[in-house]
């Protein structure tokens, strides 16, 4: 019975360690959407949206460089939103 505090310990160390970890996930998302998105269209680049995802996008680098892997998980995620917006956009555009 002595066992169950040790668990407990080690079930919060592991949660705490995956809150934690830097967004290298949704970074890469984030990147490929926008890079998509450049592929799919000459405009992409001059584009508020995807302006503002690669914005977003440099702002999480910057905060996981500091820690703040929360704050640049929502930025990599907001920035992958808007290079999908643009891309169905684009998509809506050449389909009328």
């Amino acid at each position: 019975m002595k066992l169950k505090p040790y668990i407990f310990i080690i079930f919060l160390l592991a949660l705490t360690a995956c809150a934690t970890m830097p967004p290298l996930q949704e970074m890469s998302n984030a990147r490929q959407t926008i890079s998509a998105a450049k592929d799919l269209s000459q405009e992409a680049a001059t584009s508020a949206k995807i302006i503002e995802a690669e914005r977003l996008l440099a702002r999480a680098q910057r905060r996981i460089e500091v820690n703040l892997y929360d704050s640049a998980r929502q930025d990599a995620l907001r920035a992958q939103k808007e290079a999908i917006e643009f891309i169905e956009q684009a998509i809506a555009e050449n389909n009328k």
